[in-house]
């Protein structure tokens, strides 16, 4: 579970690395200047400072509060929806005959410690946005945008597993 938060992380780094480099080659003309900096890169914090900041931070501000009012009504309802159910609980007794290392409650931990993570890293990316944002050097900017995309990337994530939840539901609804 934490490795996959990792492997997120790791994801939004190299996408932040790859806009770099692709702005390198786009802005600067890397090719033929062979310089990893140029003129252009300081434009990119005016930019986001009159154009992106401001979104940003409302987005995430207003995303960590919806999520953070909505994680638990989402994890009890599949709770008692899904994991209580009789069904459910059988094919996981037979299931952990096979595998006694099964839990019978992982998947929802799951998802419950993801929309934690991404609740914390949407709050925190609203907080980057009007602390560090308010810098206007190339790498501050850099780092606000990298906070939103490793949220983004979390809720993505979250989205994947609620999916999962809700397949795992309707299955056990159709067998009915």
């Amino acid at each position: 579970m934490k490795a996959a938060a990792l492997w997120l992380l790791v994801l939004s780094v190299m996408l932040v690395l790859v806009g770099y480099v692709v702005a390198l080659l786009v802005s600067c003309d890397l090719w033929h200047t062979h310089s990893y900096y140029c003129d252009a890169i300081p434009k990119f914090s005016k930019y986001y400072a009159e154009n992106i900041r401001g979104h940003l931070f409302a987005g995430f501000l207003a995303l960590g509060g919806f999520l953070l009012s909505l994680k638990t009504f989402i994890v009890v309802t599949m709770k008692e929806n899904v994991y209580d159910d009789e069904k459910y609980i059988e094919n996981w007794e037979a299931q952990s005959k096979l595998n006694p290392a099964l839990k019978l409650y992982a998947p929802l931990k799951q998802l419950s410690d993801f929309l934690f993570y991404a609740i914390f890293a949407s709050i925190f990316s609203a907080i980057l946005q009007m602390s560090l944002g308010l810098f206007e050097h190339w790498i501050a900017s850099a780092i606000a945008v990298w906070s939103a995309i490793y949220a983004t990337l979390l809720l993505a994530w979250c989205l994947i597993l609620i999916k999962r939840n809700l397949d795992t539901w309707f299955t056990y609804l159709d067998a009915n």
